[in-house]
């Protein structure tokens, strides 16, 4: 049988900052404009998909318009999507197919490229979101005005 995860790890070490393996799949911890995120590389077998994620704590007091922004920014985003957990964190996530036949390249290079594009929607649309409606603490949007200038 194919290790798929461990693979995986060999073709994206390089590229995904801070990769290590764990029981569980891939997990780097990425420092961005949001804060420290962890981004997950899971794989189901029995789904032949692997999931490219970051949880995150939902806005407190963000009542319904977030709930629009999300649906909003799953219209906009082919793939990468918006949802919650199961422990009720705001899940950032991108499915990919995958099966015995696939070409570890490709898929390195794809899961290099969704991890990117979940952290950048959380570091860029997640936060203008919630510097624009006063929500964090004052320490959060010190940090993500800060790091608006570096980027």
């Amino acid at each position: 049988m194919r290790d798929l995860m461990g693979e995986l790890f060999d073709h994206v070490e390089e590229d995904l900052d801070g990769v290590t393996m764990t029981p569980d799949g891939l997990r780097a911890i990425v420092d961005g404009r949001f804060g420290e995120v962890t981004v997950a590389v899971d794989h189901d077998p029995e789904a032949e998909m692997l999931r490219v994620s970051a949880a995150v704590p939902p806005p407190a007091g963000s009542g319904r318009s977030f709930l629009l922004w999300c649906l909003a920014l799953n219209a906009r985003y082919w793939d990468v999507k918006v949802g919650l957990d199961d422990r009720g964190l705001l899940l950032v996530h991108s499915d990919l197919d995958v099966d015995d036949e696939l070409d570890i390249e490709v898929v390195a290079a794809q899961v290099i490229e969704r991890s990117d594009t979940v952290v950048d929607l959380i570091d860029d649309d997640l936060v203008e979101w919630l510097l624009e409606h006063d929500l964090g603490t004052p320490a959060q949007r010190e940090r993500w005005e800060a790091r608006l200038d570096e980027d």
